[in-house]
């Protein structure tokens, strides 16, 4: 035979209606709060991509400069320059 059903025991075993919105809105703001970081970790990333290919492109024209003049190809080292001050 089943034991007889009591209310007060049913609501000490689950938590308060309020308690619960207090806690799916507490996971609501922390959910929120964690795609606002995610959000700005991936632009930080992209900016980070950004420089390191501003770096490779200094890089590449350094590495251009740094060859001696009779071996020097100016129309690439002159192309390059252009490109790299046409991109900042």
């Amino acid at each position: 035979m089943n034991a007889p059903h009591h209310p007060s025991t049913d609501q000490a075993d689950r938590p308060a209606p309020l308690a619960r919105v207090r806690e799916a809105l507490t996971r609501g703001r922390a959910i929120a709060e964690l795609n606002a970081r995610i959000d700005a970790l991936e632009a930080e990333v992209q900016e980070t991509r950004r420089l390191h290919r501003r770096v490779a492109e200094l890089t590449d024209i350094v590495e251009e400069l740094l060859v001696p003049v009779a071996q020097r190809d100016e129309a690439k080292l002159r192309e390059t320059l252009e490109k790299y001050s046409a991109s900042w």
